[in-house]
């Protein structure tokens, strides 16, 4: 069970870096088609706050995501060890 647990929390750090850099590239390559398309400066102000919050939420995915599968992996395997360790043995 530990094996499996390690192998689906490693798959889901791995999904997320890569959804947070796949998304990160889509909003600012959109964010910079954008501006490029209009030429306008009112798309800039109205659309910075949402495009700052977007990737800052992307960042915190690509960042928060992983550490927390590695501190629940690390949290498996200390538990793990710990029910597999042989229980001291009553003295007769």
């Amino acid at each position: 069970m530990e094996s499996s647990l390690v192998t689906l929390l490693d798959s889901i750090k791995a999904l997320a870096v890569t959804v947070a850099i796949y998304g990160f590239v889509a909003v600012n390559a959109v964010a910079i088609g954008a501006v490029l398309v209009t030429r306008n400066r009112a798309v800039v102000q109205r659309w910075t706050s949402p495009w700052l919050a977007a990737n800052l939420f992307l960042l915190g995915t690509g960042v928060g995501v992983p550490v927390a599968a590695s501190l629940c992996k690390s949290a498996v395997q200390v538990v793990a060890r710990a029910t597999m360790a042989e229980a001291p043995r009553p003295l007769d």
